[in-house]
């Protein structure tokens, strides 16, 4: 299976041309805290992160880093829309702490692809992924919706390879 996913992606999916999926996929909060917890390793701005999903598009964290005394709990409000178009940015607003949220992003407490201006919270998914794969498999992505239920983070995606 190894050879012909190989394959695939070598060939940039050229073999499935015509392909169109619309797919719903539902994320638990617990995964998505494991890819949080997943990629701040290493990082010495931000020791822990613990992320409450609700509905409404409503997420919160607490935040925990060597450079605050005490916990941060960050609200935030997720757009509906990942903006596709060059680098996908998933934009949310953010409801609460926002002068310490700037001087985060001045101080580049955030990590590498997170950066607030203003109120808003944008994050570039292409900087997060690791793998040149990854990024060819994100190419393929024609659009995101994203919506909320307590406890899961619902993604509705379009992906297609041109023909």
């Amino acid at each position: 299976m190894d050879k012909i996913f190989r394959t695939l992606v070598d060939d940039n999916f050229s073999n499935l041309a015509g392909l169109t999926v619309d797919a719903s996929i539902p994320v638990p909060e617990h995964i998505i805290n494991e890819i949080i917890h997943a990629s701040l390793r290493g990082n010495k701005n931000i020791s822990e992160c613990h992320v409450s999903i609700g509905g409404q598009n409503k997420i919160s964290a607490i935040i925990k880093t060597p450079l605050w005394l005490w916990p941060i709990n960050i609200k935030l409000k997720l757009e509906r829309i990942v903006d596709i178009v060059g680098s996908p940015m998933v934009r949310a607003s953010l409801e609460n702490n926002v002068l310490l949220g700037q001087l985060g992003s001045l101080f580049k407490a955030l990590p590498n692809g997170i950066n607030i201006h203003g109120n808003q919270v944008i994050i570039d998914l292409r900087s997060l992924l690791e793998t040149p794969e990854q990024r060819q498999m994100l190419d393929l992505v024609k659009s995101v919706e994203i919506r909320t239920e307590q406890a899961k983070l619902i993604l509705d995606v379009k992906i297609k390879v041109d023909e």
